[in-house]
């Protein structure tokens, strides 16, 4: 199982979104360099998918799914951030998405648990429970 460091980007009710060509949309976020510790994987990994960079990341839990062990981050960015896919990183589009909508799309079980978990949400997703910093420390 892979350890994965995963990226939780929560601004005005929406989640970041990533997705390379062809896939389903999941978490910003990858695996660790050897040696690297998974908060710097998540604000690397965020920087290289969705050109944007962290002003601040907390932990928040690890999540089991079939390939991964994720290391979930809640990770902020400047207000005048805007995310932009990075073709080089292999990142086709980059999206903002409400919460409500992830049920109608295809995304990776991973980041569905992970959603369900931040919103406080067991069974089907809703919109019910989410909200900015939804599940985690108050300060991001």
């Amino acid at each position: 199982m892979r350890v994965r460091a995963t990226v939780l980007l929560v601004r005005h009710h929406a989640v970041l979104l990533v997705k390379e060509r062809g896939g389903p949309w999941f978490l910003p976020g990858g695996d660790l360099r050897p040696g690297e510790l998974p908060m710097a994987a998540a604000i690397r990994e965020l920087h290289e998918e969705a050109c944007v960079e962290a002003s601040a990341a907390a932990f928040l839990w690890q999540h089991v799914s079939s390939h991964h062990m994720h290391q979930v981050f809640r990770v902020a960015i400047s207000g005048d951030s805007s995310p932009r896919a990075n073709v080089r990183a292999g990142i086709d589009d980059v999206r903002w998405v409400e919460l409500a909508q992830i049920a109608r799309m295809a995304v990776t079980p991973g980041t569905r648990a992970i959603l369900e978990r931040a919103a406080g949400v067991t069974g089907s997703v809703s919109r019910s429970g989410w909200r900015d910093g939804a599940g985690v420390s108050p300060g991001l």
